[in-house]
């Protein structure tokens, strides 16, 4: 089974239906209740730390294409290519960015394991909730430092390992059972930062950090409503992730 067809079972897997179809759609209904108001905080806090508003970007495990579709409108003079190996969650995400009237992003079915960029190609790797899909982390992160620029920057999200159980039963309560069973699944292969560190060592990365999410009083301010909004986001919901920050 290669690269592309394993992810595409873990999908099906997760949210145990027969059809990559079904799972799309329930994703997209947890996407919608719950992981929607992750992405315009990522992309506001990590646009105000950036020295370019002119860049190519890198959106890995692209999925709905939010992550990808938020910076595309925040950089509109930046290239952002979203990545994933589900034909599905790109024909979503091509129509979303349809119907956001976005054209600065471009979606490719590629697998992170694989790349076929050029080698010190982007400016910028983002990606949010992938690492725990992955079946080779290392070989990932090669393919990642492979094709960012020197001086280039990567702002990976995920599940730690070490997350209060408190607050991941907070959080599993208020989804409906579908949505809880991805949930939990997802927390079964959740990171270890130490074996995270060790990844980077080895492939000879000397600045990173792997610390939980934070957002500047600006980012707050400026997502005011949709923090009120949400049912759930902060401090308490960035106790069960983690940000992997590397600089080439």
């Amino acid at each position: 089974m290669n690269h592309m067809q394993d992810e595409t079972k873990k999908i099906k897997d997760e949210f145990g239906f027969e059809s990559e179809a079904e799972a799309v759609k329930e994703y997209s209904l947890l996407n919608r209740d719950f992981m929607y108001t992750n992405y315009p905080l990522i992309a506001e806090e990590i646009t105000s730390r950036l020295k370019f508003t002119k860049g190519i970007i890198l959106d890995i495990g692209t999925g709905l294409g939010s992550l990808a579709i938020e910076f595309a409108r925040k950089l509109p003079e930046s290239k952002v290519y979203g990545i994933d190996v589900s034909q599905e969650m790109l024909k979503e995400a091509e129509s979303l960015s349809k119907e956001k009237r976005i054209s600065n992003v471009e979606f490719r079915n590629c697998d992170v394991h694989n790349m076929t960029f050029q080698d010190n190609y982007f400016d910028l790797i983002i990606s949010f909730g992938v690492l725990h899909h992955l079946k080779d982390i290392k070989l990932a992160f090669s393919q990642i430092t492979r094709v960012l620029k020197a001086g280039g920057l990567a702002y990976v999200y995920d599940l730690r390992k070490d997350s209060p159980q408190e607050v991941v039963a907070e959080i599993a309560n208020q989804m409906n059972p579908d949505q809880k069973r991805a949930f939990l699944e997802s927390l079964k292969e959740d990171i270890d930062l130490v074996y995270l560190e060790d990844i980077l060592k080895n492939l000879g990365v000397s600045e990173y950090s792997l610390a939980y999410p934070k957002y500047s009083r600006r980012t707050i301010i400026k997502n005011k409503e949709l923090l009120r909004s949400a049912n759930f986001l902060g401090e308490r919901f960035n106790k069960i992730l983690v940000e992997c920050f590397l600089l080439k």
